[in-house]
């Protein structure tokens, strides 16, 4: 895929950059699709961010993507037709050089310039009575499950809590020398499926409900069901999935968990105040290891004391994770988030602070301290 994406991407940046300049109007587009029947959007954002790791026993700064909500750029298509039939297409790359959720503690000096990932390359067709096909690579049925999230501080730090400082490794209290254990081997969130090359469908939207399921290319199959609905002055939305994950892997590296299920929901009132819950069980296939389990829970405010610049959002939050990497292992990451959005210049500021412990019964180690600040722009 990356071979044959990486040229098409290339390409349709150059072109939308050498187009002829001029008076842009809403009604006069400076992209243009080859044909009347589709219109074309390019969009994306960067998102740019300085973290600080403290292991117990040394501070390293890095300079990172933000992988809450990486750097990407995104080409949409989209049928004109007024009928019930529609289709549409996505390309979708992101390019996070220094990944805040890998970047360890030992790679400061290093800039990672060929982090280039294709995240979408699918096609859809869809019916309003009938629901949508998608085909490609893409999100499959389950993800986002556990991701559901009022606050408005998901980019500063949400369930997945290893996608800041994942990379930082633990240091051994006793002997005071780094592990080859980091953050992102014991933490998860069990996000189904994440995005993968599928067959997916998504059911038309009854009242608040919509139905998913896809077929991944190794055969692994996933359903969920999201919802979506206004309770009085109640804003909540919610999702729950099931996979079959015995079928992810490969002979190199063969599939460690049967079925997975997780979920999540979010709630937030006309005043702000929001409140976000998850958890999720993978069941083990080899009967010596222990079930994966996670639980996280926010709590937050979202308010507008500054009209002139945009929302302002702060959160608290705590995540455990059981048996990711070893059976009996338990980390905690606890930590606080805020966000600002800075209307005028489409941009979000942001800053987030977080306590990693890892408890495991053959070793001790210290604590993580990770504190990132950075913005993220959206064109």
């Amino acid at each position: 895929m990356y071979s044959t994406f990486r040229p098409a991407l290339v390409s349709a940046i150059v072109l939308a950059a050498t187009a002829p300049l001029g008076t842009a109007h809403a009604d006069d587009p400076l992209v243009h699709s080859e044909t009347d029947d589709f219109s074309l959007k390019i969009s994306g954002q960067i998102n740019r961010a300085l973290m600080a790791a403290d292991d117990g026993k040394k501070t390293t700064l890095l300079n990172v993507d933000n992988n809450n909500s990486s750097s990407r750029i995104r080409f949409i298509a989209e049928s004109n037709n007024d009928g019930p039939l529609a289709a549409g297409a996505a390309y979708e790359a992101e390019f996070k050089v220094n990944n805040s959720a890998s970047i360890s503690q030992e790679d400061g000096s290093e800039n990672d310039t060929e982090a280039f990932e294709a995240r979408r390359a699918e096609i859809y067709i869809a019916h309003d009575d009938l629901g949508t096909v998608w085909l490609g690579q893409g999100p499959t049925a389950t993800d986002g499950v556990s991701q559901r999230d009022l606050s408005g501080t998901m980019n500063a730090g949400f369930s997945f809590t290893s996608l800041v400082g994942g990379g930082i490794l633990f240091r051994d209290s006793n002997t005071g020398l780094l592990t080859n254990t980091d953050l992102g081997d014991v933490s998860d969130n069990l996000d189904g499926f994440s995005r993968n090359t599928r067959l997916r469908y998504d059911s038309p939207e009854f009242d608040d409900w919509q139905f998913r399921t896809s077929v991944i290319n190794d055969g692994a199959i996933d359903a969920s069901a999201f919802y979506s609905s206004e309770i009085k002055d109640i804003r909540v939305i919610a999702a729950l999935g099931v996979g079959n994950a015995s079928e992810l892997g490969d002979i190199n590296s063969p599939p460690t968990y049967d079925y997975l299920m997780s979920g999540s929901i979010s709630v937030r009132n006309d005043q702000g105040y929001n409140l976000t819950f998850a958890t999720g069980r993978a069941t083990a296939i080899d009967g010596n290891r222990d079930d994966l389990t996670f639980l996280y829970t926010k709590a937050g405010y979202r308010t507008n004391p500054f009209p002139e610049l945009g929302d302002t959002a702060l959160s608290v939050d705590w995540g455990q994770t059981r048996n990711e990497d070893q059976n009996n292992d338990q980390s905690d990451v606890i930590g606080v988030q805020l966000a600002q959005d800075i209307d005028a210049i489409n941009t979000e500021a942001y800053a987030t602070l977080r306590r990693a412990s890892l408890d495991r019964d053959t070793q001790n180690f210290d604590d993580i301290l990770i504190a990132m600040v950075g913005f993220r722009l959206d064109f």
